[in-house]
């Protein structure tokens, strides 16, 4: 009636039930017991079982003669973010194909979080950290980002599990205080954020006492072994400490928010550094009429079962041992080059901004690849590497857009950051064409010389020149004698525009970029 696996492994492999050896009506606590009898895990058994009965049941059903029900096929976006491999990919694409507003940037993002808030209690890296992620989707504001509330509530639901809907928490924590609360009371969850800029903004004000203390918590959670417990005057009030709080977080935001948000306090912290940024810069897509989508059913079951197996990690205490996500040979020689390109990068720079872009680099590929791991084998995880060229490609693509932003003066809102923007319009002033709008002749950008209202007009609408305390027109007029004291530009004189080029206002000329 049971069996052990004395093949080639011998006769110390893990012994097992066998589907045929039952009806499929049995109650969990029968199967449980007939594990323990044998010295097999019941809960593994139970599951393992459940699944083997759907296989039965479907291979001994009658075939229909109706054509099964085909997912409709949605027209890609020109994603530069490739699917995730493996059962990862399966489940964005089902979120891409029932969005109302298909975006592959938007279904990643969910598909990445909803791992992460589900494993991220429950495994470990073979480096000894949790799998919980911080994520931000940053796209233009109208296009379908919200698409992330819809879907991965929908997986939960998918699982058909009650005790599933406590990985998410869908709600405005007010201050780290109420956060802390909940990590202490059920950790391990997702916190899934609407509209995260707003308040990024208040957490960039080190006068809003709230939000300061939200942004200590989430910066000490994460990662993080051991939270220390909430002691009050009345002792039913107090909360212990608990081991490895796994919170997880996404949120989504438009790009003018954001990158005004990013401030030298917070990247010199770190705080930012913990957030792995997903970048959309596309329109809305077409609406998508027919979202009758179909999860697979193999996937479906398989989802269920790693569902069923990590709530038991939702509890503060009692908790099972955490599985170890493996890497094979291979994909650990990937991850120690990467590791060694990132300690380089970091240690060839002074700008305490570039070296926090590369501070966690590493571990935020080392966590998305052991999410792909999980997803695809969740009792014996082993990281391949398409696991991890998949996660290196994502973490990249964050490093790159960071990077060309800073360089551009999108992040900040300083005097650093209005200079390198003000570079930014001169490169693009030189190599690309002027739009007839701005009503410069083509000499004057033929020779380099560019009017001053050229400059004002593009950066008349930047939250880095209108907030300036002392006016917009202040901050450019700063910026440009900045430029010109560095020699980057030269003022052109008014009687020589005149003759040249017709042209009586203030230019400078191009010098150097």
């Amino acid at each position: 009636m049971t069996s052990l696996n004395e093949g080639a492994l011998g006769p110390q492999a893990e012994p097992f039930l066998r589907a045929d050896d039952f009806d499929g009506d049995e109650d969990n606590w029968y199967i449980e017991q007939r594990a323990i009898e044998i010295g097999a895990g019941p809960h593994e058994a139970v599951i393992e079982l459940r699944a083997a009965f759907k296989r039965r049941a479907r291979l001994l059903s009658p075939v229909s003669d109706q054509p099964e029900t085909v997912a409709p096929a949605i027209p890609d976006h020109g994603s530069a973010l490739p699917w995730p491999p493996g059962r990862a990919g399966t489940i964005a694409r089902f979120l891409y194909q029932t969005s109302y507003c298909p975006i592959p940037e938007v279904s990643i993002t969910a598909t990445v979080a909803l791992l992460a808030g589900v494993c991220g209690r429950a495994y470990r890296t073979y480096s000894g950290i949790d799998l919980a992620l911080y994520m931000i989707l940053v796209a233009k504001s109208g296009v379908g980002k919200d698409g992330m509330h819809d879907g991965i509530p929908m997986m939960l639901e998918l699982a058909d599990r009650p005790m599933a809907r406590g990985f998410v928490r869908a709600q405005d924590f007010a201050s780290g205080e109420a956060l802390h609360k909940e990590l202490l009371r059920e950790p391990g969850f997702l916190y899934l954020q609407g509209e995260f800029g707003k308040k990024l903004k208040r957490m960039a004000n080190p006068l809003d006492a709230p939000m300061q203390s939200f942004r200590t918590i989430m910066t000490k959670a994460f990662g993080k072994r051991f939270l220390e417990g909430k002691s009050y005057s009345n002792p039913e009030d107090s909360l212990n400490g608990v081991d490895w709080p796994a919170l997880s977080f996404v949120g989504e935001t438009t790009p003018g928010t954001f990158l005004e948000c990013i401030t030298p306090d917070m990247m010199a912290d770190g705080f930012l550094s913990r957030f792995l940024v997903v970048n959309y810069g596309g329109d809305r897509p077409p609406t998508n009429r027919n979202r009758a989508a179909t999860f697979p059913a193999i996937d479906r079951e398989l989802w269920c079962a790693l569902v069923d197996h990590v709530i038991r990690y939702q509890f503060p205490v009692n908790t099972p041992e955490a599985v170890t996500v493996i890497a094979d040979p291979e994909s650990a020689a990937m991850f120690e080059r990467f590791d060694e390109e990132c300690r380089a990068r970091l240690n060839g720079t002074d700008d305490e901004t570039q070296r926090q872009v590369w501070n966690r680099a590493h571990l935020k590929v080392l966590k998305v690849a052991s999410l792909l791991a999980v997803a695809d084998h969740y009792l014996a995880p082993v990281v391949t590497p398409e696991h991890v060229r998949w996660a290196m490609n994502l973490v990249e693509q964050d490093v790159e857009t960071f990077q060309t932003r800073q360089r551009d003066g999108d992040i900040g809102v300083d005097d650093d950051a209005r200079q390198r923007k003000l570079l930014s319009f001169l490169r693009d002033y030189i190599v690309n064409p002027v739009p007839s709008s701005y009503g410069i002749k083509a000499k004057m950008v033929e020779n380099s010389i560019v009017p001053r209202k050229y400059l004002q007009m593009r950066s008349a609408s930047l939250s880095a020149f209108t907030n300036h305390k002392l006016g917009s027109t202040r901050a450019l007029d700063d910026a440009i004698r900045s430029l010109i004291a560095n020699g980057n530009l030269m003022e052109v004189k008014r009687d020589r525009l005149m003759e040249g080029y017709g042209f009586g206002g203030v230019s400078y000329r191009i010098l150097e970029l």
